[in-house]
């Protein structure tokens, strides 16, 4: 989960308010006179102005003298205490003493120093002719250059002067008449005094913007939905005073026509009427990506901290099952949170700390990028140890008195995260780790919802969320249970029936799956995900004709969703109409630029359609390999439409390769009808004959 980060300005304003009554250290000016022009301006420039400059996150200016003498009380109070600039890390070294982090705020002894001394001698002017140039910004403000797209709310959302803090969630559709490869992504809040923070994502599903239509505001109340994620393993979410970067070297990813940028904001009432209006700038490569990262995930959402606990802890740990190259670090948690620690633990059992916040602040957090990326070897240990307190000892307590606090995303709760972005050294390490991640990510969710269910028994929706998780484990003999009482519960339910009819079908119990896909169809007709996966059942029995009329159904009902596109091409190959079902998989294709289904239809009819002007082996074979290499290198049906293609370009030897390992996976996976009708066609391409749909 993303990291919930500060409202700046309330931050700043509320820091040097404090600091206005604190004593600034006394320390003995030195010989040498200090001047603003000569002296200070340096520091200010390069550490304090781009927040501290018109239209940007501080409160106000620190560009020139005269805004630096009416602040300079407070300077000295808030850089002594290392408030500011604002940098939470401990002090870490990098190789050869080289800082551990990009981007670091942090000031030198000798800045502090000077800013102390300045003050101390009466804050001078000093000599016009020393003032170095004020830092150039481009233009339009954008820090990455100019973008070549901007995408940007549809309209400005008002946000109430006062009430509680706002979770909304807006859809940026994006214009592109081809897909693109994005290289860097740059957040502008429009309005910084009212964004607490911001977490983006790509949704292909066209689900948000839905949900967008059907609030009669702009944008839609929440967070944004499951469908919608981040681009693998990239750490896209926004933060006041974030330095931008562009995506990590060789990691840049994909958009595609009809994609819609999702942004969750979380929006801070400031005390009058707000306007909020934010916008993205996609800076775009024609360069592929050539290796992929992988968001590792440590952390708990069964946080219950007992009021007046001074010293709760939580810990988890993840053991590297690859060779990982570490990229960037992200904790999160909130205000009861005092101490965040995050230490790897090598085989050798040699122990380097990853990350140290002595003094955990809330309002400060963001993506620390490692200066010198770094190899972490398989079977590495990889710990977080947070600590947090909530007794009225802790500033930052916002419960007085001491109250409970368990998980939660809001501000009033507690939460515990650590994202380490990660790209493992070969693709199949890729493979295995992602595997392993989601693995362990299930596992967690799991376990949380159960204690959620523990609590409210008698709550359907909670029988359902651990049945899907178990579903999404692969575990769907465990999910059965929890679905039966579900619709003991609501037996109204069509999501719960929907969902018994996915788990009854891995388990290969067709019959009840079918009457389960009905019972949900009978409860809400315009049920899609049900018409299509009853249409798989029937397309599987034989009864095409039947399942053409549920796939047609799917797509009418939702014409987003590729995967019923694909299935009814499939249906319709089936069936000889050819040209359909080419129209069919290329709809899926550019839903989708990944569909598997849509690609192995794709390449059986340039394959093997029984009409010549269609067949185009090239293309036959361009999708065969790509659906081929998508899947598991031992994936049935994607390996026999790649051995069809193979054999329609006469290259019979890689044919018959192909299709016997294609038949042995489909023995080991059970499907012994698939395992004959691949031998079929082996024979075939062994006498050196091309396979024809008839």
């Amino acid at each position: 989960m993303k990291a919930l980060l500060i409202a700046v300005t309330a931050a700043i304003s509320t820091t040097l308010l404090l600091a206005k009554s604190q004593t600034i250290p006394t320390v003995a000016p030195r010989v040498q006179a200090v001047t603003f022009n000569k002296d200070v301006a340096p520091i200010l420039f390069a550490h304090c102005a781009r927040c501290h400059r018109a239209g940007d996150v501080g409160p106000f200016e620190l560009l020139s003298y005269r805004d630096a003498r009416q602040r300079a009380t407070q300077m000295a109070a808030v850089t002594a205490q290392r408030i500011m600039p604002p940098w939470k890390p401990s002090e870490l070294s990098g190789p050869n003493n080289s800082p551990l982090f990009l981007d670091q705020r942090r000031l030198t002894t000798r800045d502090i120093q000077v800013i102390q001394d300045w003050v101390a001698q009466g804050a001078v002017e000093g000599d016009a002719a020393d003032l170095p140039p004020r830092p150039a910004w481009p233009d339009d403000g954008w820090r990455l250059g100019t973008p070549d797209l901007v995408v940007t709310m549809r309209e400005p959302y008002a946000l109430a002067a006062d009430g509680a803090d706002l979770f909304r969630t807006f859809v940026m559709p994006i214009r592109i008449p081809a897909g693109r490869y994005v290289k860097g992504l740059e957040f502008r809040p429009g309005n910084p005094r009212a964004v607490h923070h911001a977490n983006l994502g790509a949704d292909r599903t066209s689900a948000s913007r839905r949900l967008d239509e059907l609030d009669p505001g702009p944008g839609y109340a929440g967070g944004i939905l499951t469908e919608v994620s981040d681009p693998p393993g990239q750490m896209l979410g926004w933060t006041p005073g974030q330095t931008p970067r562009p995506a990590p070297p060789g990691t840049q990813w994909r958009l595609n026509p009809g994609d819609d940028l999702v942004v969750q904001l979380h929006l801070q009432p400031t005390g009058k009427p707000e306007s909020v209006q934010a916008s993205v700038g996609l800076f775009f490569t024609d360069e592929p990506p050539i290796r992929q990262p992988v968001g590792l995930r440590l952390g708990s959402e069964t946080i219950d901290i007992a009021p007046g606990q001074r010293e709760h802890v939580v810990a988890d740990t993840y053991v590297l099952p690859v060779d990982v190259e570490v990229l960037a670090i992200q904790p999160h948690a909130h205000n009861l949170a005092r101490r965040v620690e995050a230490f790897a633990t090598l085989p050798d059992r040699t122990k380097r700390m990853l990350l140290t916040i002595a003094d955990w602040d809330f309002r400060w957090q963001e993506v620390f990028r490692y200066a010198q990326p770094f190899i972490l070897p398989k079977g590495t240990t990889i710990a977080m140890r947070y600590t947090y307190d909530n007794s009225s000892g802790n500033p930052r307590n916002p419960h007085s008195p001491a109250q409970r606090v368990v998980w939660g995303p809001n501000t009033a709760n507690e939460m515990g995260d650590l994202w380490l972005q990660v790209v493992p050294l070969t693709e199949s390490d890729r493979s295995a780790l992602n595997a392993d991640v989601g693995r362990k990510m299930r596992a967690e969710d799991i376990a949380a919802s159960i204690k959620l269910l523990d609590a409210d028994r008698a709550n359907s929706k909670r029988h359902d969320a651990v049945a899907v998780l178990y579903l999404q484990n692969g575990q769907s003999e465990r999910a059965i249970p929890y679905l039966r009482e579900s619709i003991r519960l609501a037996p109204m339910s069509a999501p719960a029936h929907y969902n018994l009819g996915l788990a009854l079908a891995v388990r290969r119990q067709f019959t009840d799956a079918m009457q389960a896909y009905n019972e949900a169809l009978r409860i809400d007709p315009s049920h899609a995900d049900a018409h299509n996966s009853l249409g798989a059942l029937l397309h599987a029995e034989g009864n095409i004709d039947e399942a053409i009329g549920h796939y047609r159904q799917a797509v009418a009902i939702e014409p987003d969703r590729p995967a019923a596109h694909a299935n009814l091409g499939q249906a319709l190959f089936a069936q000889n109409h050819a040209t359909e079902a080419l129209s069919e998989f290329r709809e899926a294709l550019r839903l989708n630029p990944d569909s598997v289904s849509a690609l192995t239809g794709l390449a059986w009819v340039f394959a093997a359609s029984a009409r010549s002007d269609l067949r185009d082996p090239i293309e036959a074979i361009r999708a065969g390999e790509r659906a081929a290499t998508l899947m598991r290198v031992d994936d049935p049906w994607a390996l026999d439409a790649l051995a069809a293609a193979y054999a329609s370009a006469g290259r019979f030897d890689r044919a018959i390769v192909t299709a016997r390992t294609a038949a042995a996976a489909a023995s080991a996976a059970a499907r012994p009808e698939l395992a004959a009708q691949i031998r079929q066609r082996l024979a075939l391409y062994e006498r050196g004959q091309a396979f024809l749909v008839k």
